[in-house]
């Protein structure tokens, strides 16, 4: 089989990147708008892309041809914070993968807990048993004339990890259970779950019968 990448839609193409690249590692990104209102949201295409300075590369697409608000509030206020994701947070990080109304933050409708950062405004999440503090580097905007998705470089200025998943100034990654993203509806358990599915969840649908969630 082939398939020329020129006459596939973006749908198409990306089906085809999420199911031969993988394991992702997820990254759940906090940022917040001008106001303060804080933002949550998951990204598994994500990954290392310097060491001196570190810095982490997200890719973030558009969604019904506007930003995401991760992007837009990342671009306004240049700051971020990536928080590792494990097994056991793995059906929030769901809830946190739809697309809420920008004017309501996901945090207490995803069960999150904010903890404040020490160098940027955007909280970490509790949850998380590692956060990276980050401060926007550059942003590509790619795929042609209208952009389909941005590529956005972020610069480590601090580490948190939690004591016990620390030893000899070396995080204990096969103590971290870490998520990871497969394609389709696949993901990966680096603990006990393995390889796991869990289906994509619709704002529109979830919402029903809900109390909006909290600005």
């Amino acid at each position: 089989m082939q398939a020329d990448p020129s006459h596939m839609s973006l749908p198409e193409n990306h089906r085809m990147l999420s199911n031969l690249v993988f394991p992702r590692p997820i990254a759940l990104v906090t940022t917040v708008n001008a106001g303060g209102l804080v933002n949550v949201a998951p990204f598994s295409f994500f990954g290392v892309v310097c060491a001196k300075p570190p810095m982490l590369g997200i890719s973030l697409g558009k969604r019904n041809g506007r930003e995401k608000d991760t992007l837009a509030n990342a671009r306004a206020t240049g700051e971020l914070v990536v928080n590792l994701t494990t097994e056991s947070m793995a059906e929030r990080i769901n809830l946190a993968a739809m697309d809420f109304p920008p004017d309501h933050s996901e945090l207490a409708a995803c069960g999150f807990t904010p903890v404040p950062a020490r160098r940027v405004r955007p909280p970490r999440i509790a949850e998380s048993p590692a956060h990276m503090e980050c401060r926007v580097a550059q942003v590509m905007d790619l795929g042609g004339k209208h952009g389909s998705h941005s590529f956005l470089v972020a610069e480590v200025v601090l580490f948190h990890v939690r004591d016990e998943l620390f030893s000899e100034g070396t995080p204990k990654s096969r103590d971290l259970k870490l998520l990871g993203r497969a394609g389709n509806d696949d993901y990966f358990g680096l603990g006990d779950r393995g390889r796991f599915e869990m289906k994509r969840l619709q704002y529109e649908e979830w919402s029903k019968g809900r109390e909006p969630p909290p600005g």
